[in-house]
C-alpha cells in the first residue's frame, strides 16, 4: 500500500511538472514568433535539442540502453513521427483553418482518445467518475481558451479534422510509451523518438526564412536563449516527465491532469504579457482543477476498496 501510494504521488508530480513547463511554453514560442520564426522551425528546434540531450545523456550514463533491435528502431520511428512531429504539424495546420481557441480545445480532446485506447489496450476501466472528469475537463479547457467568444468562432472541416488528429497524436505520446514500458529504457525511447521526429519535421521547415533571421538579427543572445528554453525546459523536462509519469499512474489519468498546462499558460499570459484574465477563464481553471480532484478521490476510494476486498495491497 505504501509503495503504491508513493509511486502514484511520483506519477502525479511528474505529470504536473510536465503541465507547468508546457504551460510556460507560450513565452519562448511567442518571442520566437515575433522574430518571424515559423511554427515548424520552432518545433524542429525543440525536437532536435531534446534528441541531442537524450543521446548524450544515454551515452554517458547508460550506453547499453541505446543498443536496440530493428523492431525497436521501427517503433521509435513510429513514435517520433506520430507522437511528436504529427502533434506539432496537425495543430499548426488546424489553427490555420479554425480559431486558436477551437484548435486548442480539439487538441485537448486527448483524454477521450486515451481513455478509449487505454480501455482496449491496457484494460483500464471507464467509470462514471472518469467520464465526469473528462466532460468537466473539456468544458474547462473550452473556457480557458475563450471558446465562448463566438465572434472569433470559426469552423471548417479541415481545421476540425486536423485538430482532432492533434488530440489523437498527443494521446499516443502516453499510450505508446506505456506499451513498451518495460522493454525499452525511457531515456533511450526519447532519444531515438525525438531524433526521428526532428528528421521528419525537416520537410516542413522554411530554412530559407530561418537562416535569414539568424543572419539579420542584432540580438543573437535573445534568439539562442529562447531556443534553449523551449528545447530544454519545455521539451526535455516536460515531455520526459510526461512519458515517465505513465510508469506510475494510468495513461488516462495522466492525460487529464496534464490539461493543467492551459491553467498555467493563462496565468503566465496574465503576468508576462499583461493579457486580461476573464472571469469565465477563471471558472474554466477551477473546472480543470475540479476534474483532477474527482479523479484523485476516485483513485483513493478504489485503492481502499481493493485493500479491503482482496487484501493484496500491503
Amino acid at each position: 500500500m505504501e509503495n503504491i501510494d508513493k509511486n502514484k504521488k511520483k506519477g502525479f508530480v511528474l505529470v504536473i511538472i510536465a503541465a507547468v513547463f508546457w504551460g510556460y511554453m507560450g513565452v519562448p514560442t511567442r518571442n520566437l514568433g515575433n522574430l518571424n520564426f515559423d511554427p515548424f522551425a520552432v518545433s524542429f528546434f525543440r525536437t532536435l535539442i531534446a534528441a541531442v540531450f537524450y543521446f548524450l545523456y544515454c551515452l554517458k550514463k547508460k550506453p547499453n540502453s541505446l543498443k536496440v533491435d530493428s523492431k525497436g528502431i521501427i517503433f521509435f520511428v513510429i513514435y517520433g513521427i506520430s507522437a511528436f512531429a504529427l502533434t506539432f504539424i496537425s495543430y499548426n495546420i488546424s489553427i490555420n483553418y479554425v480559431s486558436v481557441s477551437i484548435g486548442t480545445v480539439l487538441m485537448f480532446t486527448c483524454p477521450i482518445w486515451v481513455v478509449i485506447l487505454s480501455h482496449f489496450i491496457f484494460g483500464e476501466d471507464i467509470n462514471k467518475n472518469k467520464i465526469i472528469a473528462i466532460v468537466l475537463n473539456l468544458f474547462g479547457c473550452f473556457m480557458i481558451a475563450k471558446g465562448y467568444e463566438f465572434g472569433n468562432f470559426s469552423l471548417s472541416l479541415k481545421g476540425v479534422v486536423f485538430g482532432l488528429i492533434s488530440g489523437f497524436s498527443f494521446a499516443l505520446q502516453g499510450i505508446l510509451a506505456k506499451i513498451v514500458d518495460e522493454k525499452y529504457d525511457k531515456d533511450c525511447l526519447l532519444a531515438y523518438s525525438f531524433l526521428f521526429g526532428s528528421l521528419f519535421l525537416i520537410f516542413f521547415v522554411d530554412f530559407k526564412n530561418t537562416v535569414s533571421i539568424f543572419k539579420n538579427t542584432n540580438n543573437m543572445y535573445f534568439i539562442i536563449k529562447n531556443i534553449i528554453v523551449i528545447g530544454f525546459f519545455n521539451t526535455i523536462i516536460a515531455n520526459g516527465s510526461y512519458v515517465k509519469a505513465v510508469e506510475y499512474i494510468e495513461a488516462s489519468v495522466c492525460s487529464i491532469i496534464v490539461s493543467l498546462e492551459l491553467v498555467v499558460a493563462a496565468i503566465v499570459a496574465y503576468f508576462v504579457f499583461n493579457e486580461v484574465l476573464e472571469i469565465f477563464q477563471v471558472i474554466g481553471m477551477f473546472m480543470v482543477i475540479g476534474s483532477i480532484v474527482i479523479l484523485n478521490i476516485k483513485k483513493k476510494e478504489k485503492i481502499d476498496e481493493e485493500t479491503i476486498e482482496k487484501g493484496t495491497l500491503k
